[in-house]
């Protein structure tokens, strides 16, 4: 039987930080922070907001129980027990380590870039009644202590069962300052740079597709003709070995396109 992770698991990838909290300025930065509430996502989604210097949760917000079968009150009561309950055991254990590596890396960047960086997790979850689901969790950070550590991070998770991702646990370490991606899986517990295959070009129509935009409305945002769309989107699912948009989808997600 695989291992429960718990609270005192996560505690031990943390205990190494010290973190130094002004009493409540943070509460300032959390009031009216977009990635408090939800952002645009591929399905249903709820958004847990954690503090490491408290280790309680401060919000819960969104399609919760669509998602988790939890109402929001029932996780907070839950706390952080159900950060690692959530999870499968043997996605759990993978997360965490991951999460070890990712503020080690924090600690290792320059002060400048720790605002750009964040993490995706793709893994399974146990509803509560049972149904296995696989879930994207993006991990954010929203507020720094004074050594520019971060403290309160925002959690969306988003029900992605209906893509059919079958390579589960990964995930994925994303660098907005140095515009890098980086993957990591189970068989390889390190993080590996990924590179892009597609132009600037290819990656706006990309990004647009996955949002439901036809070739016409694409046409329309970046004032080219929509034959040039047709031709970029066939190129698109060359160069990705794809053939369909659908499929696209979870290749996108799962690399850190959009």
């Amino acid at each position: 039987m695989a291992k429960q992770y718990t609270f005192v698991d996560l505690h031990k990838v943390f205990e190494r930080q010290h973190f130094i909290v002004p009493d409540n300025e943070y509460k300032k930065q959390l009031a009216n922070h977009p990635l408090v509430k939800n952002l645009w996502t591929i399905g249903q989604s709820f958004v847990i907001v954690s503090n490491l210097s408290t280790w309680r949760m401060e919000s819960v917000s969104g399609e919760c129980e669509e998602v988790s079968g939890y109402s929001a009150a029932e996780i907070l009561a839950q706390d952080a027990e159900f950060l690692m309950q959530f999870g499968l055991p043997e996605d759990t254990r993978f997360n965490l380590l991951v999460t070890q590596l990712g503020m080690e890396y924090f600690e290792s960047r320059s002060a400048e870039e720790r605002e750009l960086i964040f993490f995706v997790y793709f893994y399974r979850a146990r509803k509560k009644d049972g149904r296995i689901i696989t879930v994207q969790h993006q991990c954010f950070p929203l507020c720094f202590d004074k050594n520019n550590l971060p403290f309160v991070f925002s959690n969306i998770y988003t029900d992605v069962t209906y893509l059919g991702i079958t390579q589960v646990p990964q995930a994925l370490k994303i660098n907005r300052y140095t515009h890098e991606v980086f993957h990591v899986e189970p068989q390889n517990l390190k993080f590996n740079k990924a590179e892009t295959e597609f132009s600037v070009r290819e990656r706006e129509i990309i990004k647009l597709l996955l949002k439901g935009n036809s070739s016409r409305l694409i046409a329309e945002q970046l004032y080219l003709s929509q034959e040039t769309v047709r031709t970029h989107r066939k190129n698109i699912l060359r160069k990705a070995g794809l053939n369909s948009t659908a499929e696209l989808l979870s290749y996108a997600l799962t690399r850190g396109i959009v």
